[in-house]
């Protein structure tokens, strides 16, 4: 399952006539909130790839927001305090091990989900001081360490693994 505070709302079809209500329930009626809408596509259609990359995936809801007045007993960086909107995916695999092996089974996914760009100018609550998924402590070039030391880490994307489930 994956965990995030970066707004992947799945919208479907953005072609209708104003005013309309998405399947994630939010009511557009004018170029503005076509604009979030299409951006929250863009951030679910990449987090779909990224996941594709290594299997193909099935899930049998989209993403769920949750509004959380606390932060601190999931996995994202202390640098993000107080009530904040996040979003839960819950997806299956065909095959066991794609995104890692027994000891840790999201490993892949770490890796392959870390600063990787998304659109933040959606329904995002937290302040996301890089515009990318972050789900490990910043290493790399300068800059990003000293980000993510003055922030005190700002991991705002993790995986929870539930066990094999046959579908």
């Amino acid at each position: 399952m994956m965990h995030t505070l970066v707004d992947i709302s799945k919208n479907g079809n953005l072609r209708n006539t104003f005013p309309f209500e998405t399947p994630a329930g939010d009511v557009i009626e004018d170029k503005a909130t076509l604009r979030i809408a299409r951006d929250q596509e863009s951030n679910f259609n990449t987090m779909i790839q990224m996941l594709q990359m290594r299997g193909n995936i099935t899930w049998e809801m989209p993403p769920q927001m949750m509004e959380l007045p606390n932060l601190g007993n999931h996995g994202f960086s202390s640098y993000y305090e107080g009530k904040h909107n996040t979003w839960h995916f819950q997806f299956f695999t065909e095959q066991s091990g794609v995104y890692g092996d027994m000891t840790d089974p999201t490993q892949h996914l770490v890796e392959d989900f870390n600063l990787v760009p998304m659109i933040t100018n959606c329904t995002n609550t937290a302040h996301l001081p890089i515009q990318t998924f972050v789900t490990q402590d910043l290493q790399g070039t300068d800059e990003q360490k000293v980000i993510g030391a003055l922030a005190g880490g700002v991991i705002n994307t993790y995986f929870s693994y539930a066990g094999p489930t046959d579908k």
